[in-house]
């Protein structure tokens, strides 16, 4: 079975949270099984716009879609159209012009997560003491430290973070990226928008994670450290543990 605890908190700076989540079962199932985090960008209309319409229209396509052609291939379906939806959107409104939304999204079929992600948003699987992370962002800066041309930390990396190089909405069709991951019992999986693990570095978030077995207080727990590194954008998380039964 699955417990899970949700928070998306507006931070310390900005005046508006352009963070969205969604948790349910729109594929069927007893007990909720999809799980999504969007971050918006585009200004203060377009990106709270962007995230609340990802958030919504994916879980709205599953259901009306149905398993066919398995999970995998309905997650990337749903996806794509919601892309194309929002992309529509933007183009005839002009006070939406340049939106756009970061999606980190898991879906738990009772022996493994299948996760989708596109932007900079990320998903983190902490199993047998180790912190793995799962999504790989779609930013300049790690594009970079994967070609070996930037290291993090740098003044460079610090200063391009928030660059990010794919995203839903911006362009007509969407590339996104699949992972499936085998997940053992009493493993945790972590999602989260950059307010998160832009404020705490992996190690942090490994620690917390180990050490605080409750779910929603160690949820709480990575909220508050994030204010903590400075709260500079909004905060969304949502951490599920796979319990035995």
């Amino acid at each position: 079975m699955l417990r899970h605890s949700a928070f998306s908190d507006i931070g310390l700076v900005r005046r508006n949270n352009e963070d969205s989540l969604f948790i349910g079962c729109p594929l069927g199932g007893l007990e909720e099984n999809l799980f999504v985090v969007a971050d918006g960008m585009g200004g203060h209309k377009g990106g709270e716009y962007a995230s609340r319409f990802v958030a919504r229209k994916i879980p709205e396509i599953l259901q009306n879609r149905g398993r066919k052609g398995g999970i995998r291939r309905a997650l990337e379906e749903a996806t794509e159209k919601a892309n194309s939806a929002l992309y529509q959107i933007s183009q005839h409104q002009e006070d939406l012009q340049g939106l756009g939304s970061t999606l980190v999204m898991a879906f738990w079929d009772k022996k493994r997560w299948h996760i989708i992600n596109v932007g900079d948003s990320r998903a983190y699987l902490f199993q047998n003491g180790t912190l793995d992370k799962i999504t790989e962002d779609h930013s300049l800066v790690e594009e970079m430290v994967r070609e070996g041309r930037l290291k993090r930390g740098d003044e460079m990396y610090r200063m391009n973070r928030h660059v990010i190089t794919r995203a839903m909405g911006t362009e007509p069709y969407v590339e996104e990226d699949y992972f499936c991951v085998e997940a053992q019992p009493g493993s945790r999986l972590l999602l989260c928008s950059d307010g998160l693990h832009g404020m705490l570095e992996e190690g942090a978030l490994e620690e917390i994670l180990a050490s605080v077995p409750e779910t929603d207080r160690a949820a709480e727990r990575l909220i508050s450290e994030a204010k903590k590194g400075g709260g500079k954008d909004n905060i969304t998380l949502i951490l599920i543990d796979y319990i035995e039964e």
